[in-house]
């Protein structure tokens, strides 16, 4: 499942301290798709709003990059005494193309009782 963020970028475009500004600057418009579906954790699991931090970019063949990032998610549930915050480290691999960015994000979405069935 793609995930896009739109800007203006050469298709051949290789400076990675570019990219970490561009995607850095926009990362909310693809954080969820980022973190995933954290109901895996816990049904009470929550994103931390601005924790995404990349850690590097590299280049892999031509035009796709890996980045390596972190973000938080916090576990709170007042009746089991919890209130945690975990940081999870993530890669993903990304395209550059004409105007944007494609994320080749896993849909890790958690099945439904009828999927399991």
């Amino acid at each position: 499942m793609p995930s896009i963020i739109h800007c203006d970028i050469a298709v051949d475009e290789d400076d990675c301290e570019k990219l970490v500004r561009i995607i850095q600057g926009n990362i909310l418009k693809i954080a969820e798709a980022l973190a995933g579906d954290l109901q895996w954790y816990s049904q009470n699991a929550q994103l931390v709003p601005d924790s995404f931090q990349i850690i590097s970019i590299q280049p892999t063949d031509n035009n796709r990059f890996k980045m390596l990032y972190d973000f938080s998610w916090n576990l709170f549930n007042p009746c089991l005494d919890l209130n945690e915050t975990f940081t999870r480290r993530e890669e993903v691999l990304f395209q550059v193309k004409p105007g944007a960015l494609v994320f080749d994000v896993i849909d890790n979405e958690r099945p439904s009782p009828a999927d399991e069935l």
